[in-house]
């Protein structure tokens, strides 16, 4: 399945969904981030949520920002 159908199909978390946005964003990809954001609205209207961060299942760049703010 190409990425385009699987946005179509909300096959995409919320974390996914995250850096494909990061990525068209970069390349100006204005069909990707309308279906992003028909993505999204779908999660949420089916009462899907995003996964809750914590200290045990964060990635690197989150304890990295975390450290900076200072929390």
């Amino acid at each position: 399945m190409n990425r385009m159908k699987k946005l179509r199909n909300d096959a995409y978390s919320f974390e996914e969904l995250d850096t494909l946005e990061k990525n068209a964003r970069k390349l100006g990809d204005m069909e990707t981030m309308d279906l992003i954001e028909l993505s999204r609205t779908s999660k949420t209207a089916k009462g899907e949520k995003r996964k809750e961060i914590t200290i045990d299942n964060e990635t690197a760049r989150q304890k990295r920002d975390r450290l900076r703010r200072g929390e």
